[in-house]
Protein backbone atom coordinates (compact mmCIF):
# COMPACT_ATOMS: atom_id res chain seq x y z
CA UNK A 1 0.00 0.00 0.00
CA UNK A 2 1.33 3.41 -0.90
CA UNK A 3 2.45 5.76 1.87
CA UNK A 4 -0.27 8.36 1.19
CA UNK A 5 -2.94 5.69 1.41
CA UNK A 6 -1.51 4.51 4.73
CA UNK A 7 -1.62 8.06 6.07
CA UNK A 8 -5.24 8.47 5.02
CA UNK A 9 -6.06 5.16 6.71
CA UNK A 10 -4.32 6.25 9.93
CA UNK A 11 -6.17 9.57 9.91
CA UNK A 12 -9.49 7.80 9.32
CA UNK A 13 -8.87 5.32 12.16
CA UNK A 14 -7.74 8.15 14.42
CA UNK A 15 -10.91 10.11 13.74
CA UNK A 16 -13.01 7.06 14.58
CA UNK A 17 -11.15 6.60 17.89
CA UNK A 18 -11.61 10.29 18.74
CA UNK A 19 -15.31 10.11 17.82
CA UNK A 20 -15.88 7.04 19.99
CA UNK A 21 -14.02 8.69 22.85
CA UNK A 22 -16.12 11.82 22.57
CA UNK A 23 -19.29 9.75 22.26
CA UNK A 24 -18.56 7.98 25.53
CA UNK A 25 -18.14 11.39 27.19
CA UNK A 26 -21.21 12.87 25.58
CA UNK A 27 -23.40 10.01 26.75
CA UNK A 28 -22.23 10.11 30.36
CA UNK A 29 -25.32 11.06 32.41
CA UNK A 30 -25.29 14.61 33.77
CA UNK A 31 -27.81 16.17 36.14
CA UNK A 32 -28.16 19.91 36.57
CA UNK A 33 -30.64 22.68 37.29
CA UNK A 34 -30.94 25.73 35.07
CA UNK A 35 -29.75 28.82 36.93
CA UNK A 36 -32.77 30.86 35.81
CA UNK A 37 -35.21 28.26 37.17
CA UNK A 38 -33.73 27.92 40.65
CA UNK A 39 -35.41 30.92 42.26
CA UNK A 40 -38.85 30.04 40.89
CA UNK A 41 -38.54 26.38 41.86
CA UNK A 42 -37.57 27.35 45.41
CA UNK A 43 -40.92 29.14 45.78
CA UNK A 44 -43.09 26.15 44.84
CA UNK A 45 -45.19 24.41 47.51
CA UNK A 46 -44.39 20.86 48.58
CA UNK A 47 -41.45 18.87 47.27
CA UNK A 48 -40.71 17.61 43.75
CA UNK A 49 -38.89 14.33 43.28
CA UNK A 50 -37.49 13.20 39.93
CA UNK A 51 -36.27 9.69 39.17
CA UNK A 52 -34.03 8.90 36.21
CA UNK A 53 -32.99 5.57 34.73
CA UNK A 54 -30.74 4.49 31.88
CA UNK A 55 -29.46 1.13 30.66
CA UNK A 56 -27.21 0.73 33.70
CA UNK A 57 -28.34 2.77 36.72
CA UNK A 58 -31.15 4.51 38.58
CA UNK A 59 -30.89 7.96 40.18
CA UNK A 60 -33.24 9.63 42.65
CA UNK A 61 -33.18 13.44 42.93
CA UNK A 62 -35.11 15.94 45.03
CA UNK A 63 -35.54 19.61 44.23
CA UNK A 64 -34.63 21.52 47.38
CA UNK A 65 -34.32 25.33 47.38
CA UNK A 66 -34.24 25.21 43.60
CA UNK A 67 -31.32 22.78 43.49
CA UNK A 68 -31.18 19.14 42.38
CA UNK A 69 -30.15 17.13 45.42
CA UNK A 70 -29.12 13.49 44.98
CA UNK A 71 -31.18 11.11 47.07
CA UNK A 72 -29.63 7.82 45.97
CA UNK A 73 -28.19 5.68 43.19
CA UNK A 74 -28.97 2.03 42.44
CA UNK A 75 -27.79 -0.49 39.86
CA UNK A 76 -31.31 -1.86 39.32
CA UNK A 77 -34.30 0.48 38.83
CA UNK A 78 -37.32 -0.05 41.13
CA UNK A 79 -40.28 -1.87 39.64
CA UNK A 80 -42.59 1.15 40.12
CA UNK A 81 -40.87 2.98 37.25
CA UNK A 82 -42.79 0.69 34.90
CA UNK A 83 -46.17 1.28 36.55
CA UNK A 84 -48.22 4.35 35.67
CA UNK A 85 -51.68 5.33 34.43
CA UNK A 86 -51.17 5.23 30.67
CA UNK A 87 -53.34 5.01 27.56
CA UNK A 88 -51.77 2.60 25.07
CA UNK A 89 -54.58 1.75 22.68
CA UNK A 90 -57.39 3.77 21.10
CA UNK A 91 -59.91 1.13 22.20
CA UNK A 92 -59.04 1.90 25.83
CA UNK A 93 -59.97 5.58 25.48
CA UNK A 94 -63.28 6.33 27.27
CA UNK A 95 -66.07 7.61 25.04
CA UNK A 96 -66.75 10.55 27.35
CA UNK A 97 -63.42 12.23 26.53
CA UNK A 98 -63.69 15.11 24.01
CA UNK A 99 -62.66 14.21 20.45
CA UNK A 100 -59.78 16.30 19.10
CA UNK A 101 -59.28 16.37 15.35
CA UNK A 102 -55.98 14.93 14.13
CA UNK A 103 -54.94 13.75 17.60
CA UNK A 104 -55.53 10.72 19.80
CA UNK A 105 -55.20 10.16 23.54
CA UNK A 106 -51.94 8.34 24.13
CA UNK A 107 -49.52 8.32 27.04
CA UNK A 108 -49.70 9.33 30.70
CA UNK A 109 -52.73 10.96 32.30
CA UNK A 110 -53.36 12.24 35.83
CA UNK A 111 -56.38 13.28 37.89
CA UNK A 112 -55.72 16.23 40.19
CA UNK A 113 -55.73 15.52 43.95
CA UNK A 114 -59.01 17.42 44.37
CA UNK A 115 -60.45 15.40 41.44
CA UNK A 116 -61.60 18.54 39.62
CA UNK A 117 -59.14 18.45 36.69
CA UNK A 118 -57.53 15.83 34.49
CA UNK A 119 -54.33 16.08 32.47
CA UNK A 120 -54.16 13.83 29.38
CA UNK A 121 -51.35 13.56 26.85
CA UNK A 122 -51.94 13.28 23.11
CA UNK A 123 -50.12 12.10 19.99
CA UNK A 124 -50.83 12.51 16.30
CA UNK A 125 -53.12 9.94 14.71
CA UNK A 126 -50.29 8.16 12.88
CA UNK A 127 -47.69 8.22 15.68
CA UNK A 128 -47.10 6.89 19.18
CA UNK A 129 -45.22 9.84 20.65
CA UNK A 130 -47.22 11.85 23.22
CA UNK A 131 -46.12 15.44 22.66
CA UNK A 132 -49.30 17.47 23.18
CA UNK A 133 -51.68 17.58 26.14
CA UNK A 134 -55.08 18.80 27.24
CA UNK A 135 -56.62 19.79 30.53
CA UNK A 136 -60.21 18.74 31.18
CA UNK A 137 -62.59 20.01 33.83
CA UNK A 138 -64.22 16.90 35.27
CA UNK A 139 -67.49 18.62 36.14
CA UNK A 140 -69.40 18.63 32.89
CA UNK A 141 -66.36 17.17 31.04
CA UNK A 142 -65.24 20.53 29.69
CA UNK A 143 -62.07 20.94 27.60
CA UNK A 144 -60.24 23.87 29.18
CA UNK A 145 -57.24 24.09 26.87
CA UNK A 146 -54.94 22.21 24.51
CA UNK A 147 -51.20 22.80 24.46
CA UNK A 148 -48.53 21.93 21.89
CA UNK A 149 -45.35 20.50 23.35
CA UNK A 150 -41.86 20.27 21.81
CA UNK A 151 -40.77 16.99 23.38
CA UNK A 152 -42.00 13.54 24.38
CA UNK A 153 -44.14 13.63 27.56
CA UNK A 154 -42.53 11.05 29.82
CA UNK A 155 -44.50 11.68 33.01
CA UNK A 156 -46.41 14.35 34.94
CA UNK A 157 -47.54 15.13 38.48
CA UNK A 158 -50.00 17.52 40.10
CA UNK A 159 -49.05 19.83 42.95
CA UNK A 160 -50.65 18.81 46.28
CA UNK A 161 -53.01 21.83 46.13
CA UNK A 162 -54.10 21.06 42.50
CA UNK A 163 -53.08 24.56 41.35
CA UNK A 164 -50.08 23.52 39.25
CA UNK A 165 -48.65 20.49 37.48
CA UNK A 166 -45.17 19.36 36.51
CA UNK A 167 -44.40 17.70 33.17
CA UNK A 168 -41.23 15.66 32.63
CA UNK A 169 -40.37 15.99 28.94
CA UNK A 170 -37.79 14.02 27.00
CA UNK A 171 -35.88 14.56 23.76
CA UNK A 172 -33.89 11.80 22.05
CA UNK A 173 -31.14 11.30 19.49
CA UNK A 174 -29.49 8.21 18.06
CA UNK A 175 -26.47 6.86 19.91
CA UNK A 176 -23.54 6.34 17.54
CA UNK A 177 -21.02 4.75 19.86
CA UNK A 178 -19.69 1.29 18.98
CA UNK A 179 -22.64 -0.51 20.58
CA UNK A 180 -25.02 2.05 19.12
CA UNK A 181 -23.79 1.52 15.57
CA UNK A 182 -24.06 -2.26 15.99
CA UNK A 183 -27.60 -1.90 17.33
CA UNK A 184 -28.51 0.40 14.46
CA UNK A 185 -27.24 -2.14 11.91
CA UNK A 186 -29.33 -4.81 13.66
CA UNK A 187 -32.35 -2.47 13.42
CA UNK A 188 -32.53 -1.96 17.18
CA UNK A 189 -31.30 1.64 17.49
CA UNK A 190 -30.28 2.93 20.91
CA UNK A 191 -31.34 6.42 21.89
CA UNK A 192 -29.63 9.01 24.08
CA UNK A 193 -32.17 10.96 26.15
CA UNK A 194 -32.33 14.46 27.59
CA UNK A 195 -34.96 15.41 30.20
CA UNK A 196 -36.67 18.73 30.88
CA UNK A 197 -38.94 19.71 33.77
CA UNK A 198 -41.81 22.10 32.98
CA UNK A 199 -44.17 23.65 35.52
CA UNK A 200 -47.61 24.95 34.46
CA UNK A 201 -50.42 26.57 36.39
CA UNK A 202 -53.92 25.12 36.03
CA UNK A 203 -54.77 27.72 33.39
CA UNK A 204 -52.05 26.31 31.16
CA UNK A 205 -49.49 29.08 31.62
CA UNK A 206 -45.88 27.88 31.47
CA UNK A 207 -44.12 29.03 34.65
CA UNK A 208 -40.82 27.17 34.52
CA UNK A 209 -38.93 25.12 31.94
CA UNK A 210 -35.50 23.71 32.79
CA UNK A 211 -33.17 20.98 31.55
CA UNK A 212 -32.52 18.56 34.41
CA UNK A 213 -30.72 15.55 32.87
CA UNK A 214 -28.79 14.59 29.73
CA UNK A 215 -26.78 11.68 28.38
CA UNK A 216 -29.19 8.97 29.55
CA UNK A 217 -28.61 5.94 27.34
CA UNK A 218 -31.97 4.29 26.53
CA UNK A 219 -33.28 6.24 29.50
CA UNK A 220 -36.44 7.63 31.01
CA UNK A 221 -37.80 9.10 34.19
CA UNK A 222 -40.66 9.78 36.60
CA UNK A 223 -41.74 12.88 38.50
CA UNK A 224 -43.63 13.15 41.80
CA UNK A 225 -44.94 16.20 43.64
CA UNK A 226 -45.36 15.59 47.34
CA UNK A 227 -46.31 17.51 50.45
CA UNK A 228 -43.13 18.26 52.38
CA UNK A 229 -42.15 15.27 54.44
CA UNK A 230 -44.68 13.02 52.70
CA UNK A 231 -43.44 9.64 51.50
CA UNK A 232 -44.68 8.20 48.21
CA UNK A 233 -46.12 4.71 48.66
CA UNK A 234 -46.27 3.60 45.03
CA UNK A 235 -46.96 5.08 41.63
CA UNK A 236 -50.46 3.61 41.39
CA UNK A 237 -51.63 5.14 44.69
CA UNK A 238 -52.83 8.58 45.72
CA UNK A 239 -49.66 9.90 47.35
CA UNK A 240 -47.87 12.72 45.59
CA UNK A 241 -48.43 11.79 41.98
CA UNK A 242 -52.09 12.70 41.66
CA UNK A 243 -52.74 9.35 39.97
CA UNK A 244 -56.06 8.14 41.34
CA UNK A 245 -56.80 4.80 39.69
CA UNK A 246 -57.81 4.07 36.13
CA UNK A 247 -59.94 6.12 33.77
CA UNK A 248 -63.66 5.46 34.19
CA UNK A 249 -65.33 4.15 31.02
Amino acid sequence: MRMWKMRILYVFVGLIVIWIGKESIWTKPAFRMDQKARGKLAELPGRIKVEFVDSEKYWEYFIAKGELVLGGVKDVPPAHLEIQPYIYFAKDTPNWLPKIEGLKYYGPYRLSPDKSLMFLSLSSKDAYIPKDFVLIQMEGIKLLFERKNCHWIEDMAWSPDSNMFAVLNMSTRLYFGVSGILSFVLRHPVMVCKCYLSIYDKRGNLLINAEVASGLLAGGGRVYWEDKGEEREDNSGNVGSGANGRLPK
